[in-house]
């Protein structure tokens, strides 16, 4: 028999320890993609723009014209 208590703080924890919505499109993408967690971060800031080749898999995923993924300011 399990005498281990869970805690308020601990269900609070468990929760925090999730990772969030934008999180989980980071790593769904750096996975899609096969590229770093870190190189989509550089994309989503503008530091860098991903391939033609990425850029294709991102739009069809998502059902979106390649073309207003990443527009040129």
């Amino acid at each position: 028999m399990d005498t281990t208590k869970t805690t308020f703080k601990d269900l609070y924890l468990r929760e925090k320890a999730k990772p969030t919505p934008a999180q989980v499109f980071i790593s769904e993408i750096a996975e899609l993609t096969r590229r770093s967690v870190a190189t989509v971060r550089a994309w989503i800031s503008g530091c860098q723009v991903p391939d033609d080749l990425a850029k294709l898999q991102i739009a069809k995923r998502y059902g979106i014209d390649i073309n207003d993924l990443f527009p040129k300011d």
